[in-house]
């Protein structure tokens, strides 16, 4: 049975043309939305694994970043340093999880934000859950974070409207995320995190958890 398009929306990620990802490919942007579930082997436990990662040039934005389920910030497990910009920026592992992702086409912006989470199987891999808590389509924001107005960068967000004309509403737990994707996607050359947040556990590039076995979800 297929899955429904909001479904595949909610799972991978925004879903877009073939055309755009391969101008974004073009660009050196490498925007990777992926949630995975990881074996912890140690710890005899199932995570979810995620990277922030993305950036901007002039003209094209894409970016992907991660917060807790309240909105508030989550600790990377180790941060990422690429020679080349544009990339993956730092690694998350948590239980519970909410991907916030934008595209950028000069003044014109899409959002997506989904919140993924583990259900617990007896004995058996546990399940990974997903749900759509928004999404904004053909947003606009007049101003040039990217160039000449790149001091407002942190302080401003896209408008995105209903089919209806009418202006579309975001909870404002999600405000201050919705702020930094938005920088990130103006973010020319990024070689550093807008979302994810340093803290004591974690670890060099590198220096990640070796004992981690990658299972795609």
């Amino acid at each position: 049975m297929q899955e429904s398009r909001i479904t595949t929306l909610t799972r991978r990620g925004l879903m877009l043309p073939a055309e755009v990802r391969q101008q974004i490919h073009g660009t050196g942007i490498r925007c990777r939305p992926v949630v995975e579930i990881i074996y912890q082997d140690r710890a005899r436990q199932w995570k979810l694994r995620a990277e922030e990662s993305g950036g901007a040039v002039m003209q094209i934005g894409h970016y992907a970043g991660f917060v807790a389920a309240n909105g508030g910030p989550l600790p990377w497990l180790c941060r990422v340093q690429n020679l080349v910009p544009n990339g993956t920026h730092a690694v998350v592992v948590e239980s519970d999880l909410v991907r916030v992702e934008m595209f950028r086409y000069e003044h014109t912006y899409e959002l997506l934000i989904t919140r993924h989470w583990l259900e617990e199987r007896a004995r058996r891999r546990p399940k990974l859950r997903n749900e759509l808590l928004y999404f904004g389509w053909r947003g606009t924001l007049a101003t040039e974070l990217w160039g000449r107005e790149a001091a407002f960068r942190g302080g401003a967000e896209p408008t995105f409207f209903t089919r209806s004309g009418e202006k579309s509403i975001h909870e404002g737990r999600w405000t201050d995320a919705i702020l930094k994707v938005t920088e990130g996607v103006c973010c020319v050359g990024c070689k550093h995190c807008h979302l994810l947040e340093d803290c004591a556990g974690g670890v060099a590039a590198g220096q990640e958890n070796q004992n981690m076995m990658g299972v795609s979800a």
